[in-house]
């Protein structure tokens, strides 16, 4: 008899992967292709939804081949917050709107002002306002942009609302993913705060239902399950939000867990057993009910290295080189600094406004300088974000799991450990948010009858400790870096605004 397996999907923000697990947790099969995104105009982002289901069923198709009956359940893990509106057949009536969307930034200043102030929002919601955490924003200027649309709209929901109503009729979202909404109250984001909905004029009858991560969402459609050769009515998880999935995986599930995600961006995530949240961080509720997640996220860190590559070493092969480069640079970089706001920043900041700097370049800094600086920048502000995290919560975990394409690079690594004064764990995989949603997948299935039966990854590639005395050094070098945002703050939005103008 063949081991029971689990089919998990994650849609992320460049790629979607179906992968196939087994009850241990091993990699059986996997597939991915790239996802489009469009542009329609600027700060408008969009994702062809009809286009997307297409291919995780083509995929789906090939991935099950030889496994039909061994699968039990699938779990769905998402980019959030993805906007969709439903017409009365559950179809998409136009294109997801993404996270990473800042079309509603308008809506979002006045949504604000009706909650009386960003301080009182965030007191409230339990996040700062911005349209990648408060989607009812968008919701109004869909309303108001396109209003024969709006007039169309059956329901309003998320990107695991759309695949899990394409695989089993039934529209819902979970509390991950709904944490983003601007529609519920962090702390219990199990359900929708109709004081919220009232002050954005939305009405609670256009909105899915909220379901828990890993109870059934329900089974699969007779016309799915025959367009992939697999059972009617396996059941299928509603899952969650791509970083919660990902925590779920890597045993994040503890309070004082933290875990770092190494890639464009970079978020290190705590876990919380209480909803005490900080502004400082994205917070959302985790898979786990009575458990929280606040994500510290550096929006350009991989992206600060290609960006440097690109603009400023464009005669390096690639980011092997552009790192030997940085090391021939002494620690420090020979008192340069970078800070990484090249797209504003969110955490701790949340300034859209925020500008990248390269500060204290003198006659005789180098190229080689000016690359260490931009690999110890991006220490600095996750040491930043770590600090507030492990100061606030007041947990100071005996090592920081560590995943995505920088764990690759010794210098990325070694910075963190002794700039975070902890040490680093890196993990084998590239598939964490993948295994979180089959492993939910098989909580619905009954698969797992405990949540502490459900097995984690543990793959771990290396183990980077500290060294008290680098330690030392570059906490100087921390207290300069988290001086220059304070100081800059008001020339910096000055410059933003000349800037705008002489590009209108």
């Amino acid at each position: 008899m063949k081991k029971a397996l689990m089919i998990g999907i994650d849609t992320g923000s460049s790629s979607t992967k179906v992968s196939l697990f087994d009850v241990e947790g091993q990699l059986v099969r996997e597939s991915s292709f790239q996802m489009r995104i469009t542009y329609p105009v600027a700060d408008q982002a969009e994702i062809p939804l009809e286009e997307l289901f297409r291919n995780i069923v083509q995929h789906l198709r090939e991935l099950v081949k030889g496994y039909e009956d061994a699968i039990k359940g699938i779990g769905l893990s998402v980019a959030s917050p993805t906007l969709v509106f439903f017409r009365r057949d559950l179809e998409a009536l136009r294109p997801g709107i993404a996270y990473f969307d800042n079309r509603s930034k308008g809506e979002v200043t006045e949504a604000v002002a009706r909650f009386g102030g960003a301080e009182a929002y965030f007191g409230r919601v339990g996040n700062n306002p911005s349209p990648s955490t408060c989607v009812a924003a968008t919701v109004q200027w869909v309303r108001a942009h396109e209003p024969e649309l709006w007039k169309e709209t059956y329901k309003i929901g998320f990107l695991n609302s759309y695949l899990g109503g394409k695989f089993t009729g039934r529209l819902a979202v979970d509390p991950t993913v709904a944490s983003y909404s601007g529609m519920v109250r962090v702390e219990t984001a199990a359900r929708w705060e109709r004081e919220f909905l009232d002050l954005y004029g939305i009405d609670e009858a256009y909105l899915p239902e909220i379901a828990a991560c890993m109870e059934p969402l329900g089974g699969l459609t007779e016309d799915v399950a025959r367009s992939l050769n697999l059972p009617a009515g396996l059941p299928v998880a509603i899952g969650s939000a791509d970083t919660a999935a990902s925590s779920f995986a890597l045993g994040v599930r503890r309070h004082g867990d933290v875990f770092q995600s190494m890639g464009t961006s970079e978020v290190a995530v705590f876990c919380l057993d209480r909803p005490d949240f900080s502004p400082a961080f994205m917070n959302r509720s985790h898979v786990i009910p009575g458990v929280w997640l606040a994500n510290g996220a550096m929006s350009m860190a991989g992206g600060s290295i290609r960006w440097f590559l690109r603009e400023f070493a464009p005669e390096l092969s690639g980011e092997r080189e552009l790192e030997e480069l940085a090391c021939t640079a002494p620690p420090g970089a020979n008192g340069v600094l970078y800070v990484p706001y090249l797209c504003g920043e969110r955490s701790p900041i949340f300034d859209a406004q925020a500008l990248g700097l390269f500060f204290g370049l003198t006659a005789g800094t180098s190229k080689a300088d000016l690359a260490r600086a931009v690999y110890e920048g991006l220490g600095h502000a996750m040491a930043q974000i770590y600090r507030i995290g492990t100061t606030r919560w007041n947990v100071f975990p005996p090592h920081v799991i560590c995943i995505g394409g920088a764990t690759r690079s010794d210098l990325s690594i070694h910075i963190r450990a002794n700039m975070q004064n902890v040490t680093m764990r890196t993990v084998e995989t590239s598939n964490a948010a993948a295994f979180g949603a089959a492993m939910m997948g098989g909580m619905a299935a009954g698969v797992f009858h405990d949540l502490w039966d459900v097995p984690v990854i543990e793959n771990y590639r290396s183990y980077v400790e500290p060294d008290a005395e680098t330690v030392q050094f570059y906490d100087g070098y921390q207290e300069i870096y988290e001086e220059l945002y304070p100081a800059l703050v008001d020339p910096m939005h000055h410059l933003s605004i000349l800037r705008k103008k002489s590009t209108n």
